[in-house]
């Protein structure tokens, strides 16, 4: 009878050993999905262009679009995709209640480049961390990133301003600039002499890619790494070519404007 107790007593044990390791197994097993949604995630979060640098060839409807860090990426666009061209200006074009982002030293700011552009639902949105800008170009199409060698305006380093235009003279203007990261709203003075430069982005058609430009691609890539592009911003490229400043962010959603 003892005998019989003990082995009942043993099986009892080694049944609950079995269930907890079974349990275990599954627990594994259940979070690993969810270890994948989670990269999935955190791969969607990255802000960036789908592609973008220098258009190498243009077809029918699709674009070939080389960078250092991607290689080369086709870029599919159709009637549905919007295109929008960064083409020369003039003080003129700073008006009140447009969108600037200045680059300069000093305070007041000495403009030495000035970029303008219309405001999205009347906000300069889609500008750095901590600001209400939207991001300098050096050649990489509307709303590309910093420049080469500029650093985060949300970090203190940028010199110049970002934000919406509130009063334009002969010599200068203001721009409101916000903080997102304390809510702060202040007014920077900028001043404009004989060589500062201007751009504006304008509304364009598939007509204005050109081989040597810069764009910027939004949307999202296939299997094969192909863009179907949602928005292509172009622009000139600069002195040190398209620096588009991210890495290889392609296939992404989204981006270009963020």
């Amino acid at each position: 009878m003892l005998r019989r107790s003990l082995l009942i007593v043993a099986g009892g044990a080694l049944a609950l050993t079995l269930a907890a390791c079974g349990s275990s197994d599954s627990g594994t097993t259940a979070a690993a999905p969810a270890g994948q949604t989670q990269a999935s995630g955190a791969a969607g979060a990255n802000r960036g262009p789908a592609a973008s640098g220098t258009v190498a060839q243009v077809g029918g409807s699709t674009i070939e679009v080389q960078n250092q860090t991607d290689g080369q990426v086709t870029v599919n666009f159709s009637g549905s995709t919007t295109f929008t061209d960064r083409v020369a200006a003039t003080l003129a074009d700073v008006t009140t209640g447009s969108c600037v982002v200045v680059n300069g030293t000093g305070t007041p700011v000495a403009a030495k480049s000035v970029q303008i552009s219309a405001p999205v639902n009347g906000a300069c949105n889609g500008g750095f961390g901590g600001g209400g800008g939207m991001r300098p170009q050096n050649g990489s199409g509307s709303a590309a990133p910093r420049p080469s060698g500029t650093n985060n305006p949300g970090r203190g380093g940028f010199g110049g301003a970002f934000g919406k235009v509130t009063a334009v003279s002969g010599t200068g203007f203001t721009v409101e600039q916000d903080n997102r990261q304390t809510g702060a709203t202040t007014s920077v003075q900028v001043t404009v002499d004989a060589t500062t430069t201007y751009t504006k982005s304008q509304s364009a058609d598939a007509s204005a890619l050109k081989v040597g430009e810069c764009v910027t691609a939004t949307g999202k890539a296939d299997d094969t790494g192909a863009v179907t592009a949602q928005t292509i911003s172009i622009s000139q490229a600069g002195a040190n070519g398209c620096t588009t400043g991210f890495g290889g962010n392609r296939g992404q959603n989204g981006g270009g404007n963020g």
